[in-house]
């Protein structure tokens, strides 16, 4: 008796059909979880009378709603990200074997400083910090392999204290100046030594 009359109390109801669109139902269910001004404006509507009832269908949205023109610059950016990461992996494997070079012959140690140079663009083009301090100190090592020891000594103590004072320390580059600042004593230990004996021989002569 009681599930009769709750069939008769449902049937009885008013009910109003909308239909819409179905990207407009997605932007309204965001706007009633987002505006509360709005979504208890549109409760009162729909709840005012206990014999309304609001029956919403969803028809085929007349828009299309994929974004073509932002697609085509995703992937073109996403394209230009990985080209950029093959040339970048090239120039590595390039750059370290000009590198090895570079203690025996000054056109390798040359060669080399033009790679890193080339491998700092791409960095800063990445936008990525780390590979570009990475490049700055194989610069530097090319610059050692040529004597100029100077130059190669502001470049190692810039990169070491930017990645000393990083929010992130890494601590990789911080091995890498090191080693590289390791290399720049020895070197130019080697260079004075090298340039007292020619001296004290030229002297002699």
């Amino acid at each position: 008796m009681q599930w009769r009359r709750n069939e008769e109390t449902q049937s009885s109801l008013k009910k109003s059909i909308v239909k819409l669109d179905s990207a407009f139902i997605h932007y309204l269910i965001k706007e009633l979880c987002l505006n509360t001004f709005y979504r208890t404006h549109f409760i009162n509507k729909w709840t005012s009378s206990l014999h309304k009832r609001l029956l919403i269908i969803l028809k085929s949205t007349t828009c299309d709603l994929i974004d073509y023109n932002w697609n085509e610059r995703v992937y073109e950016m996403v394209r230009e990200k990985c080209e950029l990461d093959h040339a970048l992996s090239w120039l590595s494997t390039l750059g370290g074997a000009f590198s090895a070079l570079g203690d025996y012959f000054p056109s390798c140690a040359e060669i080399a400083g033009k790679i890193s140079i080339n491998q700092l663009k791409l960095a800063l083009r990445l936008g990525d910090p780390t590979i570009a301090a990475r490049c700055r100190l194989f610069l530097a090592l090319s610059l050692i392999q040529k004597k100029r020891f100077h130059l190669a000594r502001k470049i190692i103590l810039n990169e070491f204290q930017k990645a000393k004072d990083a929010v992130v320390v890494d601590h990789r580059l911080l091995n890498m100046c090191r080693g590289i600042w390791a290399k720049l004593q020895y070197e130019h230990k080697v260079y004075i030594e090298r340039k007292c004996k020619a001296k004290a021989a030229y002297e002699q002569v």
